[in-house]
């Protein structure tokens, strides 16, 4: 598999704990030239490793000194494994807004410590759930300027519901205006250093095909996004870590019946979303370095 990772022109895996610390798949991923990007879930838990894995509990805790704990030794695993970031799935969605700045600000001191970039995910049941939950946390926050994102606002479309600042997103509603969105994508575009590129629509977070007629409009709408971060990232002479995320069951709708037979081959839909974005992309450096 990580030969035909490299043959389509990925440069980076992303993988979770359960994966990485599976025997020999550190190894697979340096001798097929990989970078590794970490993925942590903070109070998650997990019994064994591989056919071992007695299952894996997303989130154990509501405190935020088990999820500052949690962080901080995953991180450190990953740190120790030379993975370049972490994308965490951070806190809870139920947190006040002093709880989630409380916990932001010890993840920006681990951050330091172990010397190693975190990215913090705009993930359903996580801190950064919705758009607003999002501003109301980071706006005018100096303290927290630091803060880094991995945005994957198919997560915030389908707990909107509809895909929103953009022009397709208008079709068929009375309101023409997202007036909330402008400050919402400045704060993207400060805070974000990666990007889950995966489109999703008003009832889920993945579209069965990216490449359907009847999903063109959310597709505009997500490169849209994509293009606005993208550009940031540029502007700031950062690496742009852009990810093709469409997964398996239970984001890829399934044939029922069929054992979770996918309706669509999922690395058909990651590829077909990693040429709209290398065909975009010199396109958007062109216009930020005119």
């Amino acid at each position: 598999m990580l030969q035909k990772v490299v043959a389509a022109g990925f440069k980076a895996v992303e993988m979770h704990a359960v994966v990485w610390r599976l025997d020999g798949v550190l190894d697979d991923i340096r001798e097929a030239g990989l970078e590794l990007v970490a993925q942590v879930h903070t109070s998650s838990h997990v019994d064994g490793v591989g056919a071992d894995q007695k299952g894996m509990m997303y989130m154990t805790s509501w405190e935020v000194e088990d999820h500052l704990s949690s962080l901080k030794t995953l991180a450190s695993e990953a740190k120790k494994i030379g993975a370049i970031a972490v994308n965490s799935h951070s806190g809870v969605d139920g947190w006040s807004i002093e709880q989630a700045r409380e916990f932001l600000r010890g993840a920006l001191v681990i951050e330091k410590e172990l010397g190693i970039e975190i990215f913090h995910e705009t993930h359903r049941r996580r801190l950064f759930w919705n758009p607003f939950q999002t501003r109301d946390i980071l706006a005018g926050q100096e303290d927290l300027a630091d803060v880094k994102l991995n945005s994957d606002i198919s997560h915030w479309v389908v707990c909107l519901e509809r895909t929103f600042g953009h022009e397709c997103s208008f079709v068929g509603n009375s309101n023409k205006v997202d007036p909330w969105f402008n400050e919402v994508m400045d704060l993207l575009k400060k805070h974000c250093c990666m990007i889950h590129a995966r489109v999703g629509y008003a009832e889920g977070p993945q579209v069965a095909d990216p490449a359907a007629p009847e999903y063109a409009g959310e597709l505009k709408a997500h490169m849209f996004y994509w293009e606005q971060i993208a550009k940031a990232q540029i502007a700031k002479g950062r690496v742009s870590i852009i990810e093709p995320e469409h997964g398996p069951w239970p984001y890829q709708q399934s044939v029922p019946n069929t054992d979770m037979a996918p309706t669509h081959d999922i690395w058909e839909a990651n590829d077909f979303v990693k040429e709209q974005i290398r065909e975009a992309y010199p396109k958007w450096a062109a216009e930020v370095t005119k």
